[in-house]
Parts: C-alpha cells; structure tokens; sequence
C-alpha cells in the first residue's frame, strides 16, 4: 500500500508517492502563493489543495483511492491530526483551515499531518548513529524537532509547541523585526532565510555607504531587490565581510537558542537542513561554530564542537523523504490494522 507524500513549505509544495520501503517517486515541487503576496489564508490554502488534487489525478495509475494522505506541514501540529498556525505560510492569523478534516472531505483519502521538520528528523534518523539529535531547519523560518532512539514516539512532538524555538524572542527591543507569527523580536525573524533577508535590506537603507562597497552591490543588488539566491547568499560563499558580517548577526539569536538546548537536553548532534543553511553548506556551520564557542567559552562542550554540527544530506527534500518513512512506519501500519478489524 503506498502513499500520497506532500510537503508543505513556505514556497513550495513538493509531491511524492511512497514506495514500498519507505522512499519516494514521482517527485514533482510547484511553488505556491502565500500571504506574503496579498493572499488570504483560505485563499492559500485552497490554491494547494488543488495543486494536490492535481497531483493525485496525474499518479492515478501508481496509487489507489483508499491510499491515505501524508503531509508535512510548517507549523505545530498536534497528534497528526490537528494544525495550529503556520506563520510562513499563513502570516499570524489562528483562523486556518484544518488540512486534516479538509484533506479528508475534498480528495476523500485517510489524512495523517505531521510537522515538517518531525518528517525531518525521520528521515535523518538513518543517516545518523548518534542515539540523541536535534534538526534545525534554516529556510522560509526557523524550526527544531528532537529525535531520542529511547522514547516510544523517537519524535518528540507533543506537546505541540516542542521545538518551536523559533518563536523564542531573541530581540527585546521595541524596533524588532516583526516575526510572521505576529511576535516581535523571534528567532525565526532574524535568523531564518527569509528574516536575514529583510535585514539584509534594512541594512542596505540605513548604511548605504557600506552597502555599497559590498559583493552585494557589485552583483547588482540595491536595497529594495537584494536577495538571498542571487545576492547574499553568492557574496558569503565568496568572502565578502559585509554579507559574513550581517549572517553572523543574524545568526546569534539562533546560536543561543541551539546551545541552550544542547547543554539543556545532552544533544550528541545538531543537524541543520532548510534552503538557506544549504545554500551556505559549509560556511554556514563555520559561523555557527563560531557563534557556539563565542557563547559558551566551555572547555568540556569545546571538546565536542568539532562533531556536533552537521549539515543533514538530502537538504531540501528531507522532510519530503521523511514523510514517505513515516508513512511506512507508523501511519499504514495504524490504517492497515483498523482495516483489518472485524
């Protein structure tokens, strides 16, 4: 029995059918509207279901119509069935759609939601031995999950709120940047791609001088068009000390919220997925190392920094893959066995 894989992202909606071992095929990724464009959330959220519907009805030879619905999804969801908010996708609003019952009435297929860095970490599970994780994605906001061999769930995703560190605040100052979420301040709103970003360009307004000495502006860049893809991201990987300078900045909230939890819970590993810490690959975990030995200035946790931090492999589509083991592994054994009951 397969089944139908989504992931939901801030920008993306990537589409996949499982296989019998858990992995993926048919893999198609189609952007999406967000409220960032004017769109209401009923709006969004319609727009991806029929982008969903549309999938469905192209793998119609590869999938049944009892094969149920797996969907990672961005935001705090509780038991697999029930979605919260999704800030990166929705903005602040609380009043969204449930993808869980909706899912089930319109495409007519058993649901089961899951977050998208939970299917993160399942994924990533089998690319690690280390008994005790986090991973942190860096992309549209900033999410964690903890994954522990020794609990019954491996997950830790309940209560809902656990691993949100994204909503921690990490600037208390009233001129904050606002984060998606309604908040002031959060780490996600600074340090996510899509916060660093913004920054970026109010960096740009406010010291134009020192902006334009930039690899940023050299590449053709101003303070109203710079972007991660074509400008930041591209000058970092080349050195630049303006855009090393402003990531790092960016980065501290992040770094304080990681070695907090690292000392707090007695992490073995940290690993970092999502678009933008991809981007940067390596030089995004020497700026993290970086920011982990400037605040901690702690010999025994010093010992393990060389190790602690890695980038997860498959980047981009590990949520997408770690939805497909899900799927295997807990949500068609659950569905086979209430089918099977008298």
């Amino acid at each position: 029995m397969p089944a139908l894989i989504f992931d939901l992202g801030g920008t993306f909606l990537r589409c996949a059918v499982s296989t019998e071992k858990g992995g993926t095929q048919l893999v198609r990724k189609e952007r999406i509207k967000n409220y960032i464009g004017g769109v209401s959330p009923p709006q969004v959220w319609d727009a991806v279901v029929n982008q969903m519907i549309r999938y469905q009805e192209s793998v119609a030879g590869v999938v049944g119509p009892d094969d149920p619905i797996v969907l990672s999804f961005p935001g705090p969801v509780s038991r697999h069935q029930r979605v919260l908010n999704a800030p990166t996708v929705f903005g602040d609003t609380l009043d969204i759609p449930n993808p869980c019952t909706d899912l089930q009435r319109r495409m007519g297929r058993e649901t089961y939601v899951l977050n998208d860095v939970s299917a993160a970490a399942w994924y990533l599970s089998e690319q690690t031995e280390v008994n005790r994780f986090l991973v942190i994605t860096v992309s549209s906001g900033v999410g964690a999950k903890l994954f522990d061999r020794d609990h019954p769930d491996r997950v830790i995703s309940d209560p809902p709120y656990a691993g949100e560190i994204g909503h921690m605040a990490g600037d208390s100052d009233s001129e904050a940047i606002l984060c998606d979420c309604g908040g002031r301040g959060h780490v996600g709103a600074i340090s996510s791609g899509r916060g660093i970003e913004r920054l970026a360009r109010r960096a740009a307004k406010v010291d134009p001088i020192a902006f334009a000495a930039s690899a940023c502006a050299g590449l053709g860049a101003d303070a109203a068009t710079l972007s991660n893809e074509d400008h930041l991201v591209p000058a970092a990987l080349d050195g630049d000390k303006w855009a090393l300078s402003l990531i790092t900045n960016c980065t501290r909230p992040l770094a304080r919220a990681v070695l907090s939890v690292t000392l707090g819970a007695g992490l073995e590993q940290v690993i970092f997925i999502g678009g933008f810490a991809s981007a940067l690959g390596d030089v995004y975990l020497r700026i993290m190392r970086g920011l982990l030995e400037e605040l901690s200035q702690y010999s025994i946790l010093a010992r393990y920094l060389p190790g602690l931090l890695k980038l997860g492999e498959m980047g981009e589509e590990a949520s997408l893959k770690g939805a497909a083991i899900f799927a295997n592994r807990v949500a068609l054994p659950e569905l086979r066995m209430r089918l099977d009951r008298p």
